[in-house]
């Protein structure tokens, strides 16, 4: 029975061991949008993130600059925003403006995969037109 007992007491903790690093492995990793299930998306969709990203970003006030903006970031698994980085922009200060903008964001809906909430990287072209 002592045998029993601790072979119980040294065999359990292993498994619960690798149970919560599976777990913390699950919540640590970034997965691409591809490798997910469920994307990650804006509150009421692109359409609303578009209309907010509008309101709030300040064109530079260059005459007929046109072009895009390449953004990435991590949506974490409680919506927030992480990690936010120009891959290209069209000068003008208009990534670091971009940037901004994303910090400012609401909460988004975290991307799933095998019905877990996931962290999720995120690519994001922006077109800029002035007028």
């Amino acid at each position: 029975m002592k045998l029993v007992c601790w072979m119980f007491m040294v065999f359990f903790p292993y498994q619960v061991a690798t149970a919560q690093d599976n777990e913390i492995g699950m919540n640590t990793a970034i997965f691409e949008m591809s490798a997910v299930d469920q994307q990650p998306e804006f509150p009421n969709g692109p359409d609303a993130f578009y209309y907010f990203f509008n309101k709030n970003f300040r064109l530079p006030e260059i005459p007929t600059l046109i072009g895009k903006i390449f953004l990435s970031f991590v949506v974490e698994t409680d919506g927030t925003l992480s990690d936010i980085k120009t891959i290209k922009d069209i000068g003008f200060a208009t990534g670091a403006e971009a940037e901004n903008v994303l910090h400012m964001s609401p909460k988004w809906i975290p991307g799933k995969k095998d019905g877990k909430l996931v962290r999720v990287l995120y690519l994001l072209p922006i077109p800029i037109q002035t007028h």
